[in-house]
Parts: structure tokens; sequence; C-alpha cells
């Protein structure tokens, strides 16, 4: 809850309704011009980074504003990814010295748990707890930079290990740092090979696969010294049944390989025709010892195309297998006809479910009509009288509609595109309608929601009309935001969200902040179309929060907007590239 209260506070500056519009064209600013202002605020926003209270804070969006930066000055960017990489290390070793000072603890349940009414949070815990959230932070700064540059993010990412054994546990994360190596790979296929070989001594599963897939794209010979590696690890580790899906993962990339390097035009193979016999006996070993007698049958053809012998043998396995089943088979088919008989209804008896499918299907088609007539007024493709018919037959159906936020949302849609259409007063009319179902006083959480639908469907329609609701609702957000951070601090006994009196609103506020972040997000449709419409007041809409965190959280958003690779996409492409992301 209060995760949606913060959400709720944030978004009173900055938000947008999830449905897929075609907003009202606004006028084209000189990209050159923007950009350059926008890299201005950027280099004033670094200043308010480098107050913020807590080292956390710092990171997280000093890693972020060298990732804009990048766009525009890549030099400018490596110097200020080298300052977030270093004070990260010192954050690390901070964080290692604590945890070693301090004794260990009993587990209780494994877990220090949130609200008031929690168990102790010692010293131990709340490191711990830091520390965990650190180790999470460090992949998104690793990510943040393997934008730009994989090698870096490498190496960011195998330096800032921590060196206490417990805490270098939570660091690992397998997924994570494969990824990173498949980006080098499109880059260096070397270097992402001998980064690779360094995490196959804790052992190999399906994407190391996925790394000798593509460097096998790039580099055969390179493929081949990672692929033999690949191979003599999995000979010597002893796989459960249900972990041979990687050795299986392997055996079918070898064959598909060698297959293909067979052809007229066949790059040198991974694996020779010799090393598929090799890798095809460890695998029949393994299903021929294996406890489990339903394991390994998809890939007895695999086998016995490297090894006839062993092939022979898995098959006569699973056919002992299938005779002793047959008795119970048929047991089985006979209690399944009985059952059937025994539960069968009478045909007719979901009459009455039909007809209610029936009628939900037709609303959803007479839906899809409307939304696709009303999006023809935006493109010119209706007639004047055709297009006057749709606007009246939209409004009454829309405000017929059950549920407010369906009704703002709707109206808000038809009045950008009735502006598109170069009708502004009807637009400013329909937005009037849309604006009465809205409490100005708003009181509840519901309340406010409809408040930040009204403020992006201005920002579609008018944006000049949004700005004085944004400067209202900011007001308003400040004492929800002051509100929050007071029972934060009470409610949060290990200072995940509020350290210091500075609430976490980086990458280190724990899940909840990483949330709101989620939802934040979607707002980039409005505040691509508000900067575009005026981006002094867009900016300076963000010093109007009280909370410095809060302002420079808020200035983060619309440098998101302004500078980041998507800001030349439509406000449609916004939200729904956002909604994949959610």
């Amino acid at each position: 809850m209060y995760q949606k209260v913060l959400a709720l506070a944030l978004l009173a500056a900055f938000s947008t309704p999830v449905f897929s519009q075609t907003p009202a064209a606004p006028p084209k600013p000189d990209p050159a011009e923007l950009r350059k202002e926008a890299v201005a605020f950027l280099r004033e926003t670094m200043g308010d980074v480098a107050n913020m209270r807590t080292l956390e804070n710092r990171i997280s969006f000093s890693a972020e504003l060298a990732g804009l930066m990048w766009f525009h000055d890549e030099n400018e960017a490596r110097t200020m990814f080298n300052t977030a990489i270093g004070d990260f290390r010192e954050l690390i070793a901070r964080l290692d010295a604590q945890m070693n000072a301090l004794p260990e603890e009993p587990d209780a349940d494994g877990s220090i748990g949130m609200g008031p009414f929690v168990g102790e949070a010692t010293d131990r815990r709340k490191v711990e707890m830091k520390y965990r959230v650190a180790m999470a932070v460090r992949q998104q700064v690793a990510t943040s930079i393997a934008e730009h540059d994989p090698d870096v993010a490498m190496n960011f990412f195998y330096d800032t290990a921590s060196t206490n054994p417990k805490a270098a546990a939570w660091g690992r994360d397998t997924h994570f740092e494969m990824n990173l190596l498949k980006q080098i790979a499109i880059k260096d296929p070397a270097k992402a090979s001998r980064n690779a070989l360094r995490s196959i001594d804790k052992g190999i599963d399906y994407q190391h696969i996925d790394v000798l897939r593509q460097i096998a794209e790039k580099d055969p010979e390179v493929a081949s010294e990672f692929g033999a590696a690949l191979l003599k690890k999995a000979k010597d580790t002893k796989f459960k049944s249900y972990e041979l899906y990687t050795l299986g993962s392997l055996m079918e990339f070898g064959s598909s390989n060698f297959e293909a390097s067979r052809k007229p035009d066949g790059k040198k193979p991974v694996y020779s025709q010799a090393d598929m016999r090799e890798m095809a006996e460890v695998m029949a070993r393994h299903i021929l010892e294996s406890d489990d007698p339903a394991f390994g049958g998809q890939y007895v053809s695999e086998i016995e195309k490297y090894s006839p012998s062993r092939g022979a043998q898995v098959r006569a396995k699973f056919r002992a297998i299938e005779v002793n089943s047959n008795s119970s088979r048929y047991a089985n088919t006979a209690a399944n006809a009985v059952f059937t008989a025994t539960n069968s209804y009478p045909v007719g008896s979901n009459s009455n479910s039909s007809r209610a499918m029936e009628e939900q299907e037709a609303r959803r088609l007479a839906e899809e009509k409307l939304m696709a007539d009303v999006q023809k007024i935006g493109k010119g493709e209706l007639p004047k009288e055709e297009r006057e018919k749709v606007i009246a037959q939209s409004r009454k159906i829309l405000m017929q509609s059950r549920g407010k936020d369906k009704q703002i949302m709707g109206l808000s849609m038809l009045a950008s595109q009735v502006a598109r259409a170069g009708d502004k007063d009807l637009a400013a009319e329909i937005m009037r309608d849309a604006e009465a179902l809205v409490n100005p006083h708003p009181k509840n959480y519901q309340d406010f929601m409809y408040t930040w639908m009204l403020v992006s469907g201005y920002a579609e329609s008018d944006p000049e009309k949004a700005f004085p609701i944004l400067e209202s609702a900011i007001g308003r957000a400040n004492e929800l935001i002051s509100a929050f951070v007071k029972v934060g601090e009470f409610i949060d006994v290990t200072e995940e969200m509020i350290s210091d009196g500075e609430a976490q609103v980086g990458a280190f506020g724990g899940g909840m902040i990483r949330g709101l972040s989620k939802e934040l997000g979607v707002a980039e449709a409005t505040l691509g179309t508000l900067i575009k419409s005026d981006f002094a007041k867009t900016r300076a809409m963000t010093n109007r929060f009280d909370r410095a965190e809060v302002r420079v959280l808020a200035k983060m958003l619309v440098l998101r907007a302004a500078l980041g690779k998507d800001f030349e996409l439509s406000a449609e492409e916004r939200i729904k590239k956002a909604m994949r992301q959610n």
C-alpha cells in the first residue's frame, strides 16, 4: 500500500493512462536545441545527485546519468561511470568490513520481514539487508554499463564480488553473468570465451550453451576452444537426472552445428564426429544409470546417430519400461471410462453461460469497431458528417460506460483524436466532460487516480492546460510524500527504504521502490509530449517537490524521457513498450 501511495504522489506530476492512443501532434521543437537543453539539465541534476545524503542514492543515479550522457559525450560518460564504480567499491568495502566485524547470529525463520510487528532488527541483520540490496543494485549498474561497454560491465561485475563468503553467495547470478557474456561475444568472442571459462568452475548450465552458440556465430576457432572446455567439464560432472537437460542441450547444439558444417558453405564445427561420439557415450551412461525410468527418451535418436550401440542399449531400457507399464495403463483406461460415465452432465446445462459469453463477445466487437472509428478521426479518414456522427456516438457510449476510469480514459483518447483532426474547441469540450468526472479535491486513492488520468488526457490534447493541474497536484503530492516518509521511518526497521532521513528512491530502495519505478515508467509517454510542448515548464515542475531526493527522482524521469533512446517514439509506441517491460 505504501508503494501505491508514493507512486500516486509522484504520478501527480508525471502520469499516463494505460491505453493505446494516437496523440495530438504537438509543435515540433528543434531536436538539436532540445537535446542541448536536456544535457544542461542533466549536468544540473548531477550536482543535485552529488549532494544527496546517502551513498546508495548517489551510486544509483550517477550510473543512470552516465548512461544517458553516453548518447551525448562518451568520454564524459565514461568518467561518470568510473565515479559510480568507485563509489560502489567503497560501499562494498564498507559493508564487508561491517559484516566481518559483527558476530554471527542464529537464523530464526531465514528472513527479516516487514511491518511494525517484526522481530528485532539487529545490527547484523540491517547490514545483511543492505548487502543483499547492494548485490541487486550491482546487477543494475552493470546492466547500465553493458548497454554501452559490456567488457567494462563484466570487469565491474567480477571486481565488486564480496570478500565475505556468505555475502559472496548472494552476489552470484549465473543468468545475469551469461547475459553479459553474450553481449561481449557480439563484439569480442575471444574475450567472451576467456571470461566464460572463469564461470564453468562452478558448473555448467544451459546458458553456457547459449554463450557457445553466440561465440560460434562470430568465431568458430574460439568456439572450438570454449566448446572443448565445456565438454571436459561435462565429462567430469555427475549430473542428476533433472540436470541432464544441460548435457542434452549441448549435444543437440553440437549435432546441429556439426551437420551444418558438412554443407558446401559450412564453417568449421565446434565438435568433431569423435567429440560427438564421446558426448553421446556420456549421455547414454547417465540415462542408463538414472533412477528415473522415464528420463532421457528424447535423446535416444541423437545418441544413436553417433553411438549406435549405446543407442540400442538406451532404447532397450525404454522398451522394457513400456512392457511393464502396459497393465497399469489398461487399468487406468478402464477407471477413466467409469469416471467419465459417472460424472457426465446433461447437454444444454450451460446455456446461460453461453448466452453471457455471446453478449460479452458482441460488446467486445462493438468496442473494437468504435475504437477503430475513433482512430480514423485523427487520421482524417472520415467525411465531416460521418466524423460528427462517430464523435457524438462515442461520447454517448463513453458517458454510459461503467467505471469512471474507462470514461476518463476514453474521453481523453477521443479528445486527442479530435484535436489531431483540427477541432480544438470540440476537443476542449470533450475534456470538460472528463474533468466533470474528477473530484477537484481528491480524498482517496481512487480520486487521485482519476486526477492523474485527467492530467494525461490534457497532456495529449492541450498540454498548456495540463501544467496548471500539475502544479496543483504537486502541492498535494508533497503532503503525501511527507506522510509516506514518516510512516516509512516507523515501519522500516531495517532501513531499507529510509536511511539517514532520506528515502532510497534510487535502485537501493528495495523491491517496493523498484516496483514503483516500473509504475512510473509508463509516465514517459506523457512526459515526452510535455517536453516537446514546453521543456522549460516541464523542467521547472520538478523543482516544486519539497524533498530533495524526490526532486532528483522527478528530474530523472524527465531526463529519461528527453535523452533516452525512445524519445523519438510516438506516445503510443512508448506506452506499449513500457507495458511490455512491466
